[in-house]
């Protein structure tokens, strides 16, 4: 099983990126997050043409995640499902759980948190709260294929960053953030990425306003690859392509993919 994850940057802009890079991988599952268009914009039919399903839900200019898969998932549901959702924020368009092939496949989209003082780090804090009440509700790590993947707005150790001192504290980098995400990794995810890509200076984000980012590598590892220990142990390859990354208009993250063998 090959499964990748992909903060777009809205997919419509990307919609090129995106299915060249599927036809060139054949993932059995593409995470993407920022889709930034309704469901109704969504471009579902691209998809199928090229033979791909889609399942999404998205917001105008904001949010957005979709699994990409070419067989039917057996179950999938959006959202944290626990009664704190409102209009202004809606977990659906930020979290989907798909089940494939035995596998649980958790995409997420972590709150950025805007500022330290701001109420929206307060909100991503709960927010990281509210996955593990998620986790903890319907799944057994010690059973259970999980996979977590998504843009988690998460740098937690100083080489996940260019400049861990310059940086801290950063809403992605910053004690809060890093207690609050070991305390949804603690429930029983290994971090996959690390488990293959260990040293420093490897790193799924790039800032557009930064000069020449991606050629000085001034970036940031906060997309994920997580998994259960029996899942986690089946891992046999994980890679981050850089180049969509150095595309005519890219996306500022790029793609992140995992393998399963036996």
């Amino acid at each position: 099983m090959l499964v990748a994850t992909f903060n777009c940057n809205s997919v419509r802009q990307r919609l090129g990126i995106i299915l060249d890079w599927l036809a060139k991988y054949e993932p059995d599952a593409l995470a993407l997050q920022e889709t930034k268009c309704t469901d109704a914009d969504f471009p579902a039919e691209a998809f199928a043409q090229a033979g791909w399903q889609a399942f999404y839900r998205g917001e105008k200019s904001y949010n957005g995640v979709a699994w990409i898969t070419r067989k039917k998932p057996d179950a999938i549901s959006f959202g944290l499902q626990d009664g704190k959702d409102d209009k202004a924020n809606t977990s659906e368009t930020r979290f989907v759980h798909l089940e494939l092939a035995g596998v649980h496949l958790l995409n997420a989209y972590v709150p950025q948190g805007q500022d330290l003082d701001s109420p929206k780090f307060q909100f991503k804090l709960a927010w990281l709260a509210r996955l593990r009440q998620y986790l903890e509700k319907r799944l057994d790590p010690r059973q259970d294929r999980v996979l977590w993947v998504g843009d988690l707005n998460v740098a937690p150790t100083p080489i996940d960053v260019h400049d861990s001192k310059a940086i801290w504290p950063h809403v992605c980098h910053c004690q809060e953030v890093v207690d609050a995400f070991a305390a949804v990794t603690s429930w029983g995810f290994e971090d996959v990425f690390r488990k293959h890509l260990s040293e420093a200076g490897t790193y799924t984000f790039w800032d557009y306003r930064v000069p020449n980012a991606v050629a000085r590598n001034i970036g940031w590892r906060i997309d994920h690859v997580l998994a259960t220990a029996p899942l986690a142990a089946k891992s046999r390859e994980l890679f981050v392509d850089l180049e969509p990354r150095q595309k005519d208009k890219p996306s500022d993250h790029t793609f992140v993919a995992v393998r399963f063998g036996h």
